[in-house]
């Protein structure tokens, strides 16, 4: 049901196999035909993360029944020809359809118009760290006013995120930040992911003009609860 190294499996492997947070749930007898993730993130550690794949809508609508906490609120990513079931089975509402983009070193094409701050946490050797790369930021005195990261990381791939204080867009400071996290990423030998609300034109700009190209995969996200 998962491919390591495929793009449109990547966030799910990552929080089934490779998540610190999760409960693991399987359905099927002698041979899995599904299986529902539900992992606690530094997202939100309140509203957990539901990740999934199954065999048939059938499946993932008795996971869905058999593990989730009755009135519970969920965040839920999955392919997006499951989005019919997950809206059949749940109240859902904060509904997106995002775009997954990729790059790789042939054609990244690096902006290094900003001075750019690689800022690596310190942490104790008893903490447990998850995202093991660092953030980028650029300031404006002490303030932080563009930063870029990953939001997960699995051995073959990463999700970059960006962000930039409101009155300081359009300026190339985000491209700034995402070019500089996607060099390290691939420097290290993982494959940069930008996930992107299909709406998101401004973001979409900042991915293609570094080279990122669609991956032809997309994926439903929502809220909800059963």
């Amino acid at each position: 049901m998962l491919s390591l190294t495929s793009v449109e499996d990547a966030l799910t492997a990552y929080y089934a196999l490779y998540h610190k947070r999760t409960q693991l749930f399987t359905h099927g007898q002698e041979v899995a035909d599904g299986f529902l993730a539900i992992c606690q993130t530094g997202h939100d550690l309140f509203t957990p993360l539901v990740v999934m794949r199954a065999d048939s809508g059938n499946v993932l609508s008795a996971l869905l029944s058999n593990h989730l906490d009755k009135g519970r609120e969920y965040l839920f990513a999955a392919k997006e020809q499951r989005a019919s079931v997950l809206k059949r089975c749940l109240i859902t509402w904060d509904e997106h359809h995002n775009l997954i983009y990729t790059v790789d070193e042939a054609s990244f094409r690096p902006d290094s118009r900003h001075p750019v701050e690689k800022v690596v946490p310190v942490l104790s050797s008893a903490e447990v760290k998850e995202d093991r790369f660092p953030r980028f930021e650029i300031r404006d005195g002490e303030s932080v006013i563009a930063a870029a990261g990953t939001n997960w990381c699995s051995p073959h791939f990463a999700e970059v995120g960006v962000w930039t204080q409101e009155g300081y867009r359009g300026r190339g400071l985000a491209k700034a930040v995402v070019s500089a996290c996607t060099s390290e990423l691939l420097k290290e030998g993982i494959k940069p992911l930008y996930i992107v609300t299909e709406s998101n034109a401004a973001s979409i700009r900042i991915c293609e003009a570094l080279g990122y190209r669609f991956s032809g995969y997309r994926e439903f996200s929502c809220k909800g609860r059963l």
